[in-house]
Order: C-alpha cells, then sequence, then structure tokens
C-alpha cells in the first residue's frame, strides 16, 4: 500500500493510505458494512486518568507568620502578644504539614500521602488516627463537599463527607 506523510514541525508522521475502492472494485462497498446487521457494539475508550499531587503552597503560613510576627512586635499589651504568638504556632504547624502532606488525586480516589525526603517519594500515610482506615476515599461515596471561605477563589479548607468510613456503631451514613 502507498505511504503518505506529513511534516509537522521537526516531527514526520507516516501512515499507511488504503485503496480507494475495496477488492470488489465496488466504490460504495463502505456502505455495506452499515446495513450488515452485525452485533459488533463499538465501546468508547475511556481516558485513563494520570495521577494528580497537589505542590505544597507556603502562603497560609506566610500570612498567618506576618500577621503573628506583627502583632508581638508592634502589640502594645500582652493579650496582643499573646495573640500573635498563637498565630505564628499556627503558622509553623501550616509550614510544617505543607512540607510533609501530599492530596494525590487519582482515576478512581482522593488519598493523603506523606512526602519524604529531597526528592519528594510519596508514601503512604498511614491509618487514619480519628476514624481508622487508609486515608483514601473513592470519589462516589462523596455525599457533598464544601469550601471554606465559602464562594472565595482561593480556598483554605476543603470540608467533605463520604459514606465508605464506616462508624464505630457499624453504620456508614457518612463522615
Amino acid at each position: 500500500a502507498p505511504l503518505s506523510s506529513s511534516r509537522v514541525g521537526s516531527v514526520e508522521r507516516r501512515q499507511e493510505v488504503g485503496p480507494l475502492f475495496a477488492e470488489d472494485n465496488n466504490p460504495f462497498g463502505f456502505v455495506q458494512g452499515l446495513f450488515s446487521g452485525g452485533t459488533a457494539v463499538a465501546q468508547p475508550k475511556t481516558p485513563a486518568i494520570p495521577d494528580c499531587v497537589v505542590d505544597s503552597d507556603y502562603t497560609l503560613a506566610a500570612v498567618f507568620a506576618s500577621i503573628g510576627l506583627s502583632s508581638v512586635f508592634l502589640g502594645h499589651d500582652i493579650f496582643t502578644s499573646v495573640f500573635g504568638g498563637l498565630f505564628v504556632l499556627l503558622a509553623t504547624l501550616f509550614a510544617v504539614q505543607a512540607s510533609r502532606i501530599r492530596f494525590v488525586f487519582d482515576g478512581e480516589a482522593f488519598e493523603l500521602k506523606n512526602a519524604s525526603g529531597d526528592d519528594e517519594q510519596l508514601s503512604d500515610s498511614g491509618e487514619n488516627i480519628v476514624v481508622g482506615g487508609a486515608n483514601r476515599w473513592k470519589y462516589d461515596s462523596f455525599v457533598n463537599y464544601e469550601f471554606f471561605p465559602k464562594g472565595s477563589p482561593v480556598p483554605i479548607l476543603v470540608y467533605f463527607k463520604e459514606t465508605q468510613t464506616v462508624k464505630e456503631d457499624g453504620s456508614n451514613d457518612g463522615q
């Protein structure tokens, strides 16, 4: 069969071009397949969704640290300094968590993983300390979700309720 080639940038694509007519030289041979009464059904290919790992973001930690340090150094009373100190502690917590926890979205579930080392190898985060079980939830188990602050272009927190985790009483009506 003859070859057809086309050049796109520096990549050349070659494809085999079939004959214009079928073997019986019928120019309308392609129509026969439409009315043959075959039982084959074309199945659409489901595209593979690559895993998405959310990068670390230290913005929230930096904002809380700025507010806290400003309150500590510019405050004129003990209450402002204590308030600023709490903001600095929260900033430290946010920075530590941002450096060690990664959110992973794959084709079927949302999962929390630990990043370890400079090469950021992801490892299992272990069992959930509050409800037990893995820190992995299938999307179809999500009942609802909400962003905080509501309507913000930059949410700080995502709350979701799921039915996958079984409660202590044996029910799974949502956690």
